[in-house]
């Protein structure tokens, strides 16, 4: 077997970012979207909803988001024990994306205007295996509907020249808008504050429940959640998560990206007229060690079909397979370039 060592000029490492329609089925918009019913009076639907692409069950369905309801101090759901008071599924559901927002189990969710301490959320959860590495910034747009009044969200990522940063995540303000742009300067807040937070890297999407709770001549609308005591609480899953879904649902569009960055590492193969001539196949010998056939001693001629990648302990690492076999002799020089992807 021959090796050719590479030197320090023969491989380049390069980057790209990608996106790519988000949803199942390279879809770009989700303009229908199924739950379960044996999830919403289950366990899990004391917490969040899923929504899939499909009817839940039938051969494709798969979990595109999640919706969920949470409250500062328990309020919305019944408690998990009777004995231990306002300790329920929305008191955890805040507290666990307050500590994934801020990462302070003392901070609370600060939407602006009249409500810069929000007791309450709407959570929209992007499926990991849906936005890859980050869902893009400035291409998605969201329709929420209610009685025969809709509204289309979006981020204020092209209205701003600056990135937020929280607790190391990026952030972007949810206004009224499409596609990254806001329609005009008094759609960004309602008296009470922003429509919510976006937070690209991590695929969540936190809704202020007080601007939707407006009523639409107030840019809201009209969604108002029941904040019930966890105490007196008579229903055993979160009712909030299935209104919040309805609004979504009703608005028929879901529109995004995902976005990974992915990095490659070029290798740039240079095979000189002098080198990788003779081939190493056993079968153009005999059983005494002599070669059957003579034009390989006099005009060898190979036809190299792979690229092997080694270490320096002569352990393979990657193969590269050539699309036809490429003819070498002592009369051509073969260049061939090699991307890894990782």
């Amino acid at each position: 077997m021959s090796f050719i060592q590479f030197g320090t000029d023969d491989s380049v490492i390069s980057s790209e970012a990608i996106t790519a329609p988000i949803w199942t089925g390279n879809q770009y918009s989700l303009t229908a979207s199924f739950t379960s019913s044996a999830q919403q009076t289950g366990a899990s639907g004391k917490y969040y909803l899923s929504a899939y692409n499909l009817f839940f069950g039938t051969s494709g369905s798969e979990v595109q988001f999640s919706v969920a309801y949470g409250h500062i101090s328990g309020s919305g759901s019944a408690v998990f024990n009777a004995n231990v008071n306002e300790k329920s599924p929305t008191r955890d559901i805040y507290g666990q994306y307050r500590n994934l927002a801020y990462a302070d189990e003392n901070s609370v969710f600060n939407f602006g205007g009249s409500n810069g301490t929000s007791k309450d959320i709407y959570v929209i959860n992007v499926n990991r295996a849906r936005y890859k590495e980050s869902i893009n910034a400035g291409t998605w747009g969201l329709t929420l509907s209610n009685g025969g009044n809709s509204l289309q969200l979006t981020d204020d990522s092209k209205d701003s020249t600056i990135t937020n940063f929280v607790a190391g995540n990026r952030v972007y303000n949810i206004v009224s808008g499409t596609l990254g742009n806001s329609y005009n300067t008094s759609s960004i807040q309602t008296a009470s504050g922003s429509y919510g937070l976006f937070f690209p890297d991590m695929g969540i999407y936190i809704l202020n429940p007080r601007a939707l709770a407006l009523a639409y001549s107030d840019k809201g609308l009209g969604i108002t959640p029941d904040e019930t005591s966890a105490m007196t609480y008579s229903l055993g899953y979160n009712i909030n998560a299935s209104t919040f879904y309805k609004a979504i649902n009703t608005g028929q569009l879901f529109s995004a990206r995902s976005q990974e960055t992915v990095s490659a590492r070029y290798f740039f193969v240079n095979a000189k007229s002098s080198t990788l001539n003779y081939t190493t196949n056993p079968s153009i010998i005999d059983s005494n060690g002599n070669i059957l056939y003579s034009s390989l001693i006099y005009n060898p001629q190979v036809y190299a079909t792979t690229i092997g990648l080694y270490n320096e302990a002569g352990e393979l690492l990657a193969v590269a397979k050539l699309s036809k076999p490429l003819p070498k002799d002592f009369t051509k020089q073969l260049t061939c370039r090699v991307k890894l992807e990782f």
